[in-house]
């Protein structure tokens, strides 16, 4: 019996382990995505602004 509850102890370990060594990857995964998302969202802000920008120099130049 004692066995059994070594083995049991050794597989829950092994278990924690591992789920909380996926949280961690699973984590990293989702904070560079986040990240990544922001970059992206900032070139299209200021992709949008110079196309503003161009836009409002070209109808200036039609003045």
């Amino acid at each position: 019996m004692s066995y059994q509850k070594e083995l049991f102890d050794e597989l829950s370990f092994a278990a924690r382990r591992t789920g909380s060594a996926l949280a961690e990857i699973l984590g990293e995964a989702g904070r560079k995505s986040v990240r990544e998302v922001v970059d992206l969202a900032h070139e299209g802000r200021e992709l949008v602004a110079g196309t503003l920008r161009a836009r409002a120099d070209e109808l200036r130049r039609r003045r």
